[in-house]
């Protein structure tokens, strides 16, 4: 398999999870790297030169950001968790895209982005 056809999103996730995690009680914040929730998104079967498997893409990494996130902020209060996983998905699939390194899916990301997350 193509290394860059597959990302780990623990170390996507993680790199926007620090900004939600900075702020956690010790407890929470004692994970390791192991610990820290992750998805694997593959993409070898799309082409990345077509608007449809560039928003494919963009749709499995959304959806990969949003359980990992969900998972991360699952204990805090309904405020708590709500900010949690606002910022870990806005860090998070902003850093996924990046990781991709493809500039067509940044612009489909960035003209996808709701007017909160910018």
């Amino acid at each position: 398999m193509n290394p860059k056809k597959s990302l780990g999103c623990a170390l996507l996730t993680s790199l926007g999870f620090l900004s939600a995690v900075a702020w956690l009680p010790a407890s929470a914040g004692e994970r390791t790297a192991e610990q820290v929730p992750s998805r694997t998104v593959k993409f070898a079967d799309l082409d990345l030169n077509t608007d449809a498997g560039r928003r494919e893409l963009l749709d499995r990494l959304s959806k990969a950001v949003d359980r990992v996130c969900r998972e991360s902020a699952s204990g805090w209060t309904i405020v708590g968790s709500n900010w949690v996983y606002g910022s870990c998905y806005r860090h998070s699939l902003a850093a996924a895209v990046d990781k991709v390194h493809h500039a067509q899916l940044s612009a489909l990301f960035a003209a996808t982005l709701r007017p909160n997350m910018r």
